[in-house]
């Protein structure tokens, strides 16, 4: 069972009732990291299967694996 880094969007029409669309995300199993209500999203990480419990919710708009980018040092050769 690994876990998965998300980024959990909120519905527009949903956004006012944000922090209880949190509580109901989290009984899903879903760790929260950040909290950003006003632009509706969520992140943190859950269990690779419990995904699909996230994107069952009718508030859910977008569900997405966060990605992380590595840039290379100012010195190294690739730029």
């Amino acid at each position: 069972m690994a876990k998965v880094n998300l980024t959990v969007s909120i519905k527009d029409e949903h956004i006012p009732r944000f922090t209880e669309l949190v509580d109901r995300i989290k009984k899903t199993g879903f760790e929260v990291d950040q909290e950003l209500p006003s632009s509706g999203v969520v992140t943190g990480r859950i269990e690779s299967e419990k995904i699909d419990d996230l994107k069952k919710l009718n508030e859910v708009a977008h569900v997405e694996e966060s990605r992380s980018y590595q840039i290379p040092p100012p010195e190294s050769d690739v730029q």
